[in-house]
């Protein structure tokens, strides 16, 4: 039989100890969430990309966008190297309804990633082809960073759908606040 004096303090400790773990869960979920980290991004701020199947034209609008980031003044060192994993491409995939898609490989410590533009719809729905092609590049690097897409603020931001894709080419001030709070 047990004593009942020695029951009341572990019912007490019992209930004590729910009532942490519900008061955590309460605050946890309380926390503001990171809503705009995308966990398809690399492990860091520097990594090296290959252009796979591109003419002159997109080799130029993808080198503007690795500028983009590289000269955003955050640390970021996107380069080129014929020998990286990480890729980009363009082409005219016709049943598709996307600009631009960034598809990771791997866990984030050896992530690796395909950026693939389309063509066709770029050039359907766009009233300047070269600006929606380097708004489109930049905002698929801006994964790579782990910035995830339409971010919850009202600040414009170049990983918004809804941005103007012929004004917003840069990363702007909230996508690089986003990226130095990622990577410090």
């Amino acid at each position: 039989m047990r004593n009942a004096t020695n029951s009341r303090p572990r019912w007490r400790a019992r209930v004590a100890a729910a009532l942490s773990a519900a008061a955590a869960l309460v605050f946890i979920q309380a926390a503001p969430a990171m809503a705009d980290y995308y966990d398809g991004g690399m492990p860091g701020k520097t990594f090296s990309v290959r252009y796979v199947g591109v003419n002159t034209t997109y080799t130029t609008h993808f080198n503007t966008a690795r500028s983009n980031w590289n000269g955003a003044g955050i640390g970021v060192s996107i380069t080129t190297s014929s020998s990286a994993s990480a890729t980009m491409t363009a082409g005219s995939y016709t049943t598709q309804s996307w600009y631009g898609i960034y598809t990771p490989s791997c866990i984030r410590a050896c992530r690796s990633f395909s950026i693939q533009l389309n063509a066709h719809t770029i050039t359907r729905d766009s009233p300047n082809v070269s600006a929606w092609i380097r708004s489109t590049a930049t905002h698929e690097l801006g994964h790579a960073l782990s910035l995830a897409d339409n971010p919850n603020t009202t600040a414009i931001s170049l990983m918004k759908h809804s941005r103007d894709r012929t004004a917003v080419q840069t990363p702007q001030a909230y996508d690089r606040n986003e990226v130095v709070r990622i990577y410090g």
